[in-house]
């Protein structure tokens, strides 16, 4: 077994945008025989990982792609960079940064921003040179890099992605495209779909597609205030007629709660990442304060079961601005993404279309495994998480690794594991 420690350089550090690689071996430490450590001259950011399971590999994507064995180029054109110019952007902005990259059968789908004017393609696993086709990513990838995203593709060929859709990032969207069916989106410039979200991560689990993000909590009446959310659509939504045309009829979302317990709870509400293991159904996440308080961070674990609980119970409804947030009956509890054929119309979901128009946001909050969150830090920032499952002599253990913030030398992040 091997350890891969990448040395990940600050979003738009300025660089030769070079594309090399050197695989040295050696890490100070006690782990020093087990881990590697890679660099790219002139490294934009490593800000994409995926793996390939055909051929084993490790997919890298900086401003180009590059596994153990090929390597391939992305740059943005010199019109393209000059328009990106024109629009008072920096030579730093005004690159190709790959933010999604997603392994489909034999293809990779990647998308860039492609200096704010974001592309797609569709290339061969084995030789990341070969383009079979190339798309607008405009809903499918940021146009600024320093914008979180997220997406995936299901089986069927359908992408779900939650950007933002526009050159100013005002309009965010969780996005479906491609695939046999119809184009969806969350409304627009609705701040009770989504309001000012950093989106986080995005799975497919059975009927749904679900999305955890970060957002500006519109029921909090005291102030700006972050809550972290999982949200969810079903697989199978058309859209609504006449009402909710071209939109989800299915997009509802809940809070998820990681704090330490106490009189006054101290809470961790912004999501930072998330790791979830499918054949346990639980979902771990890393949580933080807000960047301008003082830094602190917690892991909690939640189960499917959970999360789903609270999206079958009641809303939380506001009737206008000047009312308060109240718990709503659900119409629809156990909502399983049923469909009804409604005359001309088939595969409506069962959801009422003026219900999916006002009730989106659940009244109970997704609460963790249990109470305490599994692990504390104070004075430092978790940005990611995974989670390895290892069979003991008597028991399953979760080992936690945990990527932080830069805290020693600048352009460095630190990996530390823990064991529950």
């Amino acid at each position: 077994m091997s350890v891969s420690v990448w040395d990940i350089a600050p979003p738009l550090a300025r660089s030769r945008y070079v594309c090399m690689y050197s695989p040295k071996h050696g890490v100070e430490g006690k782990m020093e025989p087990w881990m590697f450590r890679f660099k790219a001259e002139g490294t934009v950011d490593y800000s994409q990982l995926t793996f390939d399971p055909g051929q084993n590999e490790l997919i890298v994507a900086l401003h180009c792609f590059f596994t153990l064995s090929q390597e391939a180029e992305w740059h943005c054109d010199e019109f393209t960079k000059g328009a990106c110019f024109s629009r008072g952007k920096s030579e730093e902005e005004c690159q190709n940064y790959i933010r999604v990259l997603l392994v489909n059968g034999n293809r990779l789908f990647t998308c860039g921003t492609n200096a704010f004017t974001p592309i797609c393609t569709n290339r061969t696993l084995t030789n990341l040179t070969e383009i079979h086709d190339q798309i607008s990513g405009m809903a499918r990838c940021p146009y600024n890099p320093l914008h979180n995203s997220t997406a995936l593709i299901t089986s069927s060929g359908e992408l779900y992605a939650a950007t933002a859709m526009d050159f100013s990032g005002r309009d965010p969207a969780i996005y479906r495209s491609l695939g046999g069916l119809p184009p969806l989106r969350t409304a627009q410039y609705n701040s009770k779909w989504l309001n000012e979200p950093n989106f986080v991560s995005s799975y497919d689990i059975g009927n749904f597609t679900y999305f955890f993000f970060r957002e500006n909590a519109v029921e909090h009446d005291c102030g700006r205030t972050v809550f972290s959310r999982a949200g969810r659509v079903c697989k199978n939504d058309i859209g609504g007629r006449f009402l909710l045309e071209d939109t989800w009829t299915t997009f509802m979302k809940a809070r998820l709660n990681c704090s330490r317990p106490g009189e006054i709870p101290f809470n961790y509400n912004e999501l930072q990442g998330t790791f979830y293991l499918p054949e346990l159904e639980l979902l771990y996440g890393i949580f933080t304060t807000n960047v301008n308080s003082i830094a602190a961070s917690a892991v909690c674990a939640f189960n499917l079961s959970a999360i789903a609980q609270v999206f079958n119970g009641p809303f939380k409804y506001q009737e206008n601005s000047r009312s308060a947030w109240l718990p709503y009956p659900n119409p629809n509890p156990d909502f399983q993404c049923g469909t009804i054929d409604s005359g001309s119309y088939v595969n409506l979901t069962q959801r009422n279309l003026q219900d999916a128009q006002k009730f989106l946001l659940m009244h109970e909050v997704v609460q963790p495994v249990v109470p305490v969150p599994y692990f504390m830090e104070d004075n430092v920032r978790f940005t990611h998480v995974a989670v390895d499952v290892v069979q003991g002599k008597d028991m399953l253990f979760h080992i936690i690794y945990l990527a932080t913030e830069p805290v020693w030398e600048p352009g460095t992040h630190t990996v530390v594991g823990i064991c529950c």
